[in-house]
């Protein structure tokens, strides 16, 4: 039989009229997990070269060592009027925003002035300073490439490129105290802060005095993503500039990572994009940041063995849906039963799916009723606060007699319904042709199948079916949530 294949869904949107409480689930699903990530298939490796021709700025590439310190710390690379006519050049097609965020090329300010600190000289105050003023200003306190500073505002925000810059870019230029998903330290955001802060980091970074994670010259298993069952990858550290580096991204490219090039690995989360970008957009920019010619060293990244195993009986290779499964349990969704396993192919109940939901939504604070609102549901039942739960914010409503049913099969047409609401039922206009060839356009969970299907929720099977009546299994339960979550 055919399964279900993967595929990366478009953003969705909320409708504006579903009530503050909907609306909070269905953040609190989406900021589960939001990252631009992809997957590897490694783990527990030593470094290891390979022989093709590397993509286009990658050649030369090794994990330990991404730039040379003279380049890193050579403050006088580029004159100002170099980083202006250099803005000019990358954005000349940006267009400034009618949200009020300028390009880069002609955004200007004013700055405060800087007293002298153990990283950086003393900067005085400027008016209407352009970016390459202040970038320049910067880079020579503190001793940092100037091109090291535009690398690293591509890596961040994309904002050299960028045709359309948002307030929000500028906010968090560097990312500097601009933790994921929240906003920036109000003393950090902003470009003038962004610039200054994230230039003197890079110099303390690399501060062996100062016992940062990562020192040059030592050996780490340095994972690939926040995700620690996706593993990690053994890298020798070579200069301080490649530990600031680490430092401040502290993540290392899989191969995978590295054979996309400029682009990324769909449907996964187990890889990081950063380091790589900085070495591949310097490369293509300025020239090789370690001047290691591309035809004298291939690419090298962590590799080695496959991914551990997250229950005994998911295992890499063997199931379709490992990485799904192996998020479900990282995230806390899924622990699977006391004897080590999580059953992928048994179907899912009603229960059990309330309680992936209510997890999935970041098991929100809620005092369930001490009259349940279903009949057939006791208080004292196991899933019976997120049964409730499921009730209270609209994503099931039961049956007309009053019943749950909690103990019978998840139906996939049901779990459409489930998922749509889940999400905060989005205002969807289901097509006049059906996706699938056995649902009716005028089934009663035809705009909700067909609402998954659109945002690459399900793909169906190779038929053309969906098979609405099927049990949803436990396996493609993980993938759907995953889909539901990870953009």
């Amino acid at each position: 039989m055919a399964r279900n294949t993967l595929s990366s869904p478009p953003r969705r949107h909320v409708s504006s009229t579903l009530g503050d409480t909907r609306s909070r689930v269905h953040r609190s699903l989406l900021s589960v997990l939001a990252l631009v990530l992809v997957a590897t298939s490694t783990l527990f490796g030593a470094p290891g070269a390979r022989a093709e021709t590397p993509p286009a700025g990658l050649g030369g590439f090794t994990s330990g060592f991404l730039i040379t310190d003279t380049r890193m710390f050579d403050a006088d690379a580029m004159t100002r009027a170099e980083v202006d006519a250099f803005l000019e050049e990358k954005g000349s097609r940006c267009v400034d925003g009618s949200d009020g965020a300028p390009c880069l090329k002609n955004l200007t300010a004013n700055t405060p002035r800087r007293a002298a600190t153990a990283y950086c000289a003393a900067i005085p105050a400027t008016t209407r300073a352009s970016v390459g003023r202040i970038i320049t200003d910067v880079a020579r306190a503190c001793d940092v490439n100037p091109q090291v500073i535009l690398v690293m505002l591509q890596k961040e925000q994309g904002l050299i490129t960028t045709r359309d810059a948002t307030p929000r870019q500028l906010e968090r230029a560097l990312g500097f105290r601009c933790p994921d998903f929240e906003a920036c330290d109000p003393a950090f955001g902003g470009i003038v802060h962004q610039l200054y802060y994230g230039a003197s980091r890079l110099q303390e970074y690399g501060d062996p005095a100062r016992g940062y994670r990562y020192q040059a010259g030592r050996t780490y298993d340095i994972q690939y993503s926040p995700y620690e069952f996706c593993g990690y990858g053994e890298v020798k550290i070579a200069n301080r500039a490649t530990a600031a580096l680490y430092n401040y991204t502290p993540f290392t490219p899989t191969q995978a990572t590295l054979d996309a090039g400029a682009a990324a690995v769909p449907d996964d989360v187990c890889a990081t994009y950063g380091n790589r970008n900085f070495f591949r957009t310097f490369s293509q920019w300025f020239g090789s940041p370690t001047g290691t010619p591309e035809s004298r060293y291939p690419m090298a990244a962590p590799w080695g063995e496959d991914p551990a195993a997250p229950f005994v009986d998911v295992r890499y290779g063997q199931q379709v849906f490992f990485t799904e499964i192996a998020w479900m349990k990282h995230e806390g969704l899924s622990q699977g039963w006391s004897d080590g396993t999580y059953r992928p192919y048994t179907a899912m109940r009603r229960d059990t799916m309330a309680a992936f939901l209510y997890r999935a939504a970041g098991s929100p604070a809620y005092t369930p009723p001490a009259t349940s609102p279903f009949r057939d549901v006791s208080t004292s039942r196991v899933f019976y606060k997120e049964i409730a739960w499921a009730e209270s914010v609209g994503i099931t409503e039961g049956w007309a007699d009053g019943t749950f049913r909690p103990y019978e099969v998840m139906r996939r047409d049901t779990m459409a319904a489930f998922l749509h609401r889940a999400s905060g039922s989005p205002t969807f206009t289901p097509p006049a042709r059906s996706p699938f060839v056995d649902v009716a356009t005028g089934s009663v969970f035809y705009t909700e199948i067909a609402w998954a299907e659109s945002v690459g929720i399900t793909n169906g099977w190779s038929d053309g079916t969906y098979r609405p009546t099927k049990p949803v299994l436990r396996d493609v339960m993980a993938a759907f949530v995953y889909r539901m979550t990870v953009d």
